[in-house]
Order: C-alpha cells, then structure tokens, then sequence
C-alpha cells in the first residue's frame, strides 16, 4: 500500500483542490492582523499610516453606535408609558442608524471585500467629506404646488409637506430644519422624486429636490452625514385632538396612516389601521384621539393609542392580538 505521500493527484484534479483550499481559508479567517491589513494595502500603495487611521475611524464609529444602543434600550425599560411611544420609534431609528453606517463605510471593509491589486486611492470614498449632490433617476417625475402645512413624525420634526392639492411630499427628517428655511405656508415648490399610488385620498411623493419657485433655492436629499439620535422620553407628551377630518394622509404603496384634523394637528396611526378605513373614511369624519406625541412651532403630532372616528371605538391592535 502506498504512503499519502506517493499518491499522485492528476493535474485537472489539482487545480480544483488549490481552489477549493483557497475557498476553505477564506471561511475560516475570519479576522486579520494589523500587520496582515498593512500588507494587503502596501500592494496597493495605500500608507500605513492611513490604514491605521481607517480603522481607528471604523473602531469610534462601531463604539458610539453600541453606546446609543445601550441607551435606547434604557429609554424601552424606563417606563410603560414612555416605552409605548419609544417602541414605535425603534425601528426608524434602527432603519436610519444602519443607513448612515452603510454610507460611512471604511475603506478598509471595502477592500476586504474587493480584489486589492485593482483598486485605486483616489476611488476610496473619504468618510469625513459630505456626500455628493443626487440627481434624478429614470423613474422619477416632477410635480409642483403649494404648500398647506407641514407633516411632521412622532419627534416633531419636519418629515414632509402637504400641498393645497392634496399631493404629499416626504422628505428626511434629519433635513426638516433646511426644509423649513427654504418654504412656509403658501410658498409655491417643484418637487423631483419618486411618486407612490395614487388613491382617492392622495397620493405621497418621495421627493429628492424640492425647489422654491419664488426663490429658485433647490434643497436636496442627502443621508445624514453623523449618526442620528435615539429617541428619548423628554421628547414626548401626552396629548389629546378632537376635530373633523381634514385630509386623510397615505404611504408610499396608498396605505392610509394618519389623519389632519381641523385644527391642523396630525393624528398617526399603523397601516394596519388604516386597512379598517380604506372603505369608510371620508373628509369631514369627527375624529378624537390620545397618545403620545409633540407640539412645537411647526405643529401638532400624535401617535394614537386610542381613536374614535364617527364616535365608533377604532381598534388599535393588529389581528390575533388580545389584550391581557
């Protein structure tokens, strides 16, 4: 019998073993050196020294991160009344916290997940400069108006506008300050984005530039460039409406999620709400609500924790949940 070390592989059988091999080792290495990062960027040119100051950078990105989660998990056991509407917030949070890391991404991860030997310094993103302008896409239209008021989210902040037409135009939070600065009530825009399905309640555009018309200032989207907030129990209030339905306001895909009472306030609610409406709401219902919301200069949110619509109690739960 012959020793492993007198086997003979065949040459077509060889090369699918080193691929496999190199397949393996990969898998299993899972991490690198610092000295093993060093190398791997010296292939391509790329410093010591600003390999280094990548990671430092990737390593205080990773710690505020953990740090506002550890607080947000702090605002959700602090209190049930607070945690209602602090659980309802976790999720935009948490949706816009990956968004930023993504955008801020090391050069080091990309390159750890790229072929080295073809990749140029001059096409490394820097993490610190802002992001480019955006300009518009193949599926994106125009549209103008005028604007009624502003939408705002759970927070207070400026998320969006309603115009005289009914359309509805949504727009980052984190830029709400910009979008106040740049229209108020009664100012005439053109808006570019992404238009959503038209109902018989209105229809929401994403926009990604809105212009003054008077002016010519055009305001564009852009991510946020430093990580957002958690939200925290001193945003919030309790708060009560009571009015007649002014315009019902929908989401991207038609679903019906909030109400703008007669007084201006917003009343919001999940789309699964919504789903009991979509057959029987109408402008100049009487709505009265409760929960949790804010109220500042640019108006009146509320997210519902109980709502009547006509005087009919309007369940709040989703389907196959009981109360305790």
């Amino acid at each position: 019998m012959k020793n492993n070390s007198e086997v003979r592989i065949p040459k077509e059988i060889a090369t699918n073993v080193f691929a496999l091999a190199a397949h393996l080792y990969e898998q299993e290495k899972q991490d690198y050196s610092l000295e093993e990062l060093i190398q791997a960027g010296a292939e391509v040119h790329i410093p010591r020294e600003l390999i280094q100051k990548a990671i430092q950078q990737i390593q205080a990105q990773q710690s505020s991160v953990r740090s506002r989660q550890q607080k947000l998990k702090l605002i959700l056991i602090s209190g049930s009344t607070g945690a209602a509407i602090a659980l309802m917030s976790v999720f935009a949070y948490n949706s816009v916290a990956s968004n930023f890391i993504g955008t801020q991404r090391s050069p080091v991860n990309n390159l750890l997940a790229t072929d080295l030997r073809n990749t140029n310094t001059q096409d490394i993103p820097n993490p610190l400069q802002p992001p480019p302008p955006v300009f518009p896409k193949a599926d994106e239209t125009t549209m103008t108006g005028e604007v009624q008021q502003y939408i705002l989210n759970p927070e207070g902040k400026v998320d969006g506008l309603l115009l005289k037409n009914g359309l509805q135009v949504k727009f980052p939070p984190h830029m709400g300050d910009s979008l106040v600065a740049l229209v108020t009530q009664g100012t005439k825009i053109t808006i570019s984005g992404k238009p959503g399905l038209s109902t018989r309640f209105g229809e929401e555009v994403k926009a990604r530039s809105i212009t003054n018309s008077q002016t010519g200032q055009t305001l564009v989207a852009q991510p946020p460039t430093i990580p957002p907030q958690p939200p925290g129990l001193s945003n919030y209030s309790t708060l009560s409406v009571e009015g007649t339905a002014q315009h019902w306001l929908v989401g991207h895909r038609g679903e019906i999620n909030g109400v703008i009472v007669s007084n201006g306030a917003i009343v919001k609610f999940p789309p699964h709400v919504g789903n009991q409406l979509v057959n029987t709401a109408n402008v100049g219902d009487k709505i009265q609500a409760q929960g949790f919301g804010t109220r500042n200069p640019e108006g009146q949110i509320i997210q519902a924790t109980a709502l009547s619509i006509n005087g009919q109690i309007v369940s709040l739960e989703p389907k196959g949940v009981v109360d305790p």
